[in-house]
């Protein structure tokens, strides 16, 4: 025995004992997303041989191995994995000590890490299945295809045990596949699948496995081993999971799919058990080179000034086959019924993993921690019922005739970053006009470089990873939601929403901001000694709205932004009446945050904000006046809507209401009238990009000043 095994094995009675404790329930993470591709007919073994007569001389006959059904060889998939995997689907029997049938974290991933020493061989290789008939309507029988990994390390799903699941649903009577549906990573996370899958000659399922995760997705239009989540010209998708509108701007099929196969750097983490990285952990014998490669594992998000760009996407790996597969495969993988393991192990136990991110609070941000439990596949509701892991309301529909109301009860987003610079998006400002303002726009917003994560709390924490931004979720519960994105390099944002059924959008209609660590400045505001916040937007002059939501304390917020920008802050109190007021650079300084100790609302409030938002308009329209030799109208319009809305603030202070309108009437007017001559043949002599830049900002001066005549004094 080596002296790491020494090492493991000693105190090993004692580790148990606390390891009995954790015992777990349900499966909250992984599963397998998977592809289809109808495989050739199998050819089926011959009969043994059969006994000889008796003769004088005794004969010996050897039992013939069991066999799996036809129909379960037929469908047995290609798995595909990526070059950086550490934990091939194996056989849990074998990682158990002599006389035992309960099987321990810390014993499997040992003891599969002590055997595991050729890369292209991984240990045992096998896939089990289970055939449920009668599943959802009758004649409709499926197939399961259940894989054990020893660990699952992710972004924010890890654990011991990792079962994932592909099931295939069949026409009894044609044999004909009817769904693909695989669990892509935990259950509010919609799963990968394709209904009526093409079918071609001596192809079969196949299933694309993410790195260390192992959760997966299909391959069904023939380009192996990548994963599409759209068609094109040259491919169908790799799924038919139903489009939603994430926001305005995007609309995406309502599918996981595999992020790092899509050209997304998605970040792992090093799970902590009491503290200690799982690597460093004194009962455990493996060491840093058994988890994922350093390369794509980040190891502290808050110590991180800006997101990591050198992360690795997904490489293809080694191809595990089954023994009846065409398929060119480097690996085959033995089949076996799931009663097998059912009659060796009785429990798979270990303790819960975390690693803590940051819950932005007013005063200072809390900890919380993704965590998950080991669970066992013939306890889990879709092992006798396979429709509760169909996540599509359609592909449901086709197989029951029914829609359980939690698949449409969903939340999605997209999660952008806010930079310096003018080559992201900006709002209102056509492609020409930007590039001519390029010295004008501080900020603009640019995809994320590393994926996010995203954790929904209410109340039982689930957390899932963005790809190319986006997130989605479903089965959320109705009530009151606390989200937070958090990611390597990037500042946390949290925000809270109520979920009354239906689809929800997180964010500003969709939309979320994260700004990098090193970039960020925070506004907080407190609204308890006046009338409570019910809720806080934040407006950036050029990028447009990155914060839209209920404050994540009762009446109280801190929000990330970038430094370089400039701000309206939009505050709707208790009572229901607006506020806003201006944040500018010059607040920050060399502080990392502005504090509002008591946040105003009310007209005075409203027409504050108004005023300095059109001293800047004013200063950019007398720029863009110097460089286009401007005439000047516009310039002296917009100086008398600011002197109107100051006399309009000072009137509201003094308490007189009418006056005050009557002054915001008056701007609006001004306002106006600069819209006209800037639309005009002459535009002032400005040219069209400084159009473009100005005509956006008198028109949200214009609705500003309307709701600032509509609030009470306040």
């Amino acid at each position: 025995m080596t002296g790491d095994e020494e090492r493991k094995r000693s105190g090993e009675s004692s580790r148990r004992r606390v390891l009995g404790a954790f015992a777990a329930g349900v499966l909250t993470g992984g599963g397998a997303a998977t592809a289809w591709f109808q495989t050739r007919p199998v050819e089926q073994p011959a009969d043994p041989e059969p006994t000889p007569e008796p003769t004088p001389e005794p004969t010996v006959t050897a039992t013939p191995e069991p066999t799996a059904p036809a129909i379960v060889q037929r469908y047995a998939p290609d798995l595909y994995f990526g070059r950086l995997e550490e934990w091939y689907p194996t056989d849990p029997t074998e990682l158990l000590g002599a006389g035992d049938r309960v099987l321990d974290g810390f014993d499997a991933l040992d003891s599969y890490a002590a055997a595991f020493t050729d890369p292209e061989s991984p240990p045992w290789p096998t896939v089990f299945y289970n055939v449920v008939a009668d599943a959802g309507s009758p004649g409709i029988d499926v197939i399961q295809y259940w894989m054990y990994s020893a660990f699952d390390q992710f972004t924010v799903n890890f654990h011991w045990h990792d079962w994932e699941l592909l099931q295939v649903f069949v026409d009894r009577e044609t044999g004909t596949p009817l769904l693909l549906s695989a669990s892509a990573h935990s259950r509010k996370v919609p799963n990968n699948e394709y209904a009526d899958p093409p079918t071609a000659e001596e192809r079969r399922p196949g299933v694309l496995a993410e790195v260390g995760s192992h959760s997966s997705t299909c391959e069904t239009n023939a380009v192996v081993p990548t994963f599409e989540r759209v068609p094109s010209s040259d491919w169908d998708s790799d799924i038919t999971n139903d489009a939603v509108d994430i926001s305005a701007r995007v609309r995406a099929p309502f599918a996981y799919g595999l992020p790092r196969d899509e050209g997304a750097r998605l970040p792992f983490v090093m799970p902590e058990l009491d503290g200690q990285p799982l690597d460093e952990h004194p009962d455990l014998s493996v060491n840093r080179e058994d988890f994922i490669d350093e390369r794509v594992t980040v190891g502290s998000w808050n110590g991180l000034p800006r997101p990591p760009t050198d992360i690795p996407v997904r490489e293809p790996g080694i191809v595990l086959t089954s023994p009846e597969s065409r398929t060119d495969g480097d690996v085959t993988y033995a089949l076996e019924p799931m009663a097998r393991v059912r009659e060796a192990i009785d429990d798979f136990v270990g303790p819960q993993l975390s690693f803590e991110f940051a819950v932005p609070g007013f005063a200072e941000d809390r900890l919380a921690s993704h965590i998950t439990s080991v669970g066992i596949p013939w306890e889990q509701p879709r092992f006798a019922d396979p429709l509760a892991d169909v996540t599509d309301p359609e592909h449901r529909r086709s197989i029951a005739g029914d829609v359980p109301g939690g698949l449409a009860d969903r939340v999605v987003g997209r999660v952008r970053q806010l930079r310096a610079g003018a080559e992201g998006t900006v709002e209102h400002v056509s492609d020409d006009a930007q590039s001519a303002l390029a010295d004008q726009i501080p900020v603009s917003l640019f995809g994320v470089p590393v994926e996010a994560a995203v954790r929904l709390a209410s109340p039982d924490p689930v957390a899932t990873v963005t790809r190319g931004g986006v997130f989605g979720l479903l089965r959320v519960e109705r009530g009151d939601h606390l989200l937070v994105v958090n990611g390597p390099g990037y500042a946390p944002i949290a925000e809270r929403f109520d979920h009354d059924g239906g689809l929800v959008r997180a964010g500003a209609g969709g939309e979320l901001t994260v700004v990098a660590s090193e970039d960020a400045a925070t506004i907080r505001g407190d609204g308890r000694a006046a009338n409570g916040i019910e809720r806080v937007r934040v407006i950036e002059d050029y990028a447009g709205t990155v914060y839209d939501s209920r404050p994540v304390e009762p009446d109280r917020y801190k929000i990330p932004v970038h430094r370089a920008g400039t701000y309206t802050v939009e505050v709707v109190d208790g009572d229901g009446r607006r506020g806003a007021y201006r944040v500018t650079p010059s607040d920050f300084g060399d502080a990392d945050d502005t504090v509002r100790e008591t946040v105003e609302t009310g007209k005075a409030s409203l027409a504050r904000s108004l005023a300095a938002f059109l001293g800047d308009l004013r200063d950019l329209a007398g720029d863009l006046a110097e460089g286009d030799g401007a005439r000047g109208q516009v310039l002296e319009l917009l100086s008398s809507a600011q002197r109107a809305v100051e006399d309009a603030v000072a009137a509201a202070e003094e308490g007189t209401a009418e006056r005050s309108n009557d002054r915001l009437r008056a701007a609006v007017d001004d306002l106006q009238r600069a819209q006209e001559i800037l639309r005009s043949d002459g535009q002032d002599g400005y040219t069209d990009s400084s159009v473009a830049a100005l005509v956006p900002r008198i028109s949200r001066a214009i609705d500003d000043a309307q709701v600032a005549i509509e609030t009470p004094l306040g």
